[in-house]
């Protein structure tokens, strides 16, 4: 999903063409806005014609870099936040969109700092993401796709990308998105990658560049390169070391729900992973995000309340990680938390929200008993955790 295999110079060509066509498109229907915005912001239209074409990155890319001629990157951020806001499509579908964004935005900028300075959270974050992408893979980004960078030259780069001074938030989507990188320059060679990631200097950045390796695994759109068995509803995560075992189990109930288990037939499927049962029950919340963050709350909480115990606690982590990793705030994890049956399960996912967003994103007790109020009104259990 997130990066597709880059073309040759031929198709770079006939993509340039496409966006010709495009542009043009977007200036047609574009009349009821005003012409400074119609000449460089995009339309939706024009940004899913570049989702599904065969090379939408270079075609992103190519959209994205005429806008940011004219308009910020945050302009061009919370375009994709107004579209988004209409369109289930695009709320579904965006990250890779802002991953344009931030290729391009590294592209004027030249660092990951000015980069970063530019970005916002905006659909997972992935302008930030985007950016490291194009810092490891350099401004020839299409025209040298048959020379991929060595394992040591990947090392050395993946050594210096990211600044350990800057905040945990800054810090994570960094190196999550240099995992994204990384397995896109090795080939999608995972024991490559990982190995890359392994050259980190502590437990902390190496399972945050995993993170990104094995999401990239799971969502690249080039079938034939994911690491994954037909039959095998666990693999690659149990045929790896240890040390890796945990991430990859946080991402692989996208596969298993690929290969067609339902919700039930997961959680089963994560009781056979042993002390990664609670990493495979979070991957599922995770999943289950995105049809809480499309309005069906009730659905994701029923689906979770199928687990007991701390399986079922580790599912709605997963789903209110998932919300706040893609708002920075609680605008989506506070409905979900109330939308669960029991007043148990409330207190659980308002806690581990709020200490989400204290730890990681610095909301103080006022700022969250703001966001009790507008996200989850009447809520006196939100009230309370904020106050904690």
């Amino acid at each position: 999903m997130f990066f597709c295999q880059f073309s040759y110079r031929l198709v770079l060509f006939l993509s340039a063409a496409l966006f010709l066509f495009l542009v043009n498109d977007t200036l047609a229907q574009g009349s009821k806005q005003s012409k400074s915005v119609a000449s460089a912001l995009p339309t939706a239209e024009a940004i899913k014609a570049c989702m599904n074409a065969e090379h939408s990155a270079e075609c992103l890319d190519l959209l994205f870099r005429d806008a940011l001629k004219t308009h910020s990157t945050l302009e061009a951020l919370e375009l994709i936040q107004t579209l988004e806001a209409t369109d289930t499509d695009l709320r579904r579908d965006c990250h890779p969109v802002v991953h344009a964004i931030g290729r391009e935005t590294y592209l004027l900028k030249g660092n990951i700092h000015d980069s970063f300075s530019a970005c916002d959270q905006t659909c997972h974050s992935g302008c930030y993401h985007g950016s490291v992408e194009r810092f490891l893979r350099g401004d020839a980004l299409y025209e040298m796709t048959d020379q991929h960078p060595s394992q040591r030259e990947l090392k050395q780069k993946a050594t210096i990308a990211c600044d350990p001074k800057i905040a945990l938030r800054f810090q994570y989507q960094c190196l999550h998105g240099l995992g994204h990188a990384i397995m896109f320059f090795a080939s999608y060679n995972l024991t490559n990658s990982l190995d890359v990631c392994d050259a980190l200097q502590d437990d902390w950045n190496r399972n945050s560049c995993y993170g990104g390796v094995f999401m990239e695994n799971v969502f690249n759109s080039i079938n034939e390169k994911k690491n994954f068995s037909p039959t095998d509803y666990h693999a690659p995560c149990n045929k790896i070391d240890a040390k890796y075992r945990r991430e990859c189990y946080v991402m692989q109930t996208s596969r298993m729900t690929e290969m067609g288990l339902s919700a039930e037939r997961i959680f089963e499927e994560c009781e056979k992973s042993g002390e990664f049962r609670e990493a495979c029950a979070q991957s599922l919340g995770r999943d289950l995000s995105n049809e809480s963050r499309l309005g069906d709350r009730r659905t994701a909480a029923k689906k979770c309340e199928l687990a007991a115990g701390e399986t079922r606690r580790a599912c709605v982590r997963g789903v209110v990680y998932a919300l706040v990793d893609n708002t920075w705030d609680g605008r989506y994890a506070l409905p979900f938390c109330a939308a669960l049956s029991s007043a148990t399960d409330q207190d659980d996912c308002f806690k581990e929200t709020q200490e989400y967003l204290r730890g990681y994103f610095e909301k103080t007790a006022r700022d969250l008993s703001e966001e009790c109020s507008r996200h989850a009104p009447g809520s006196d259990r939100c009230l309370r955790s904020a106050a904690r």
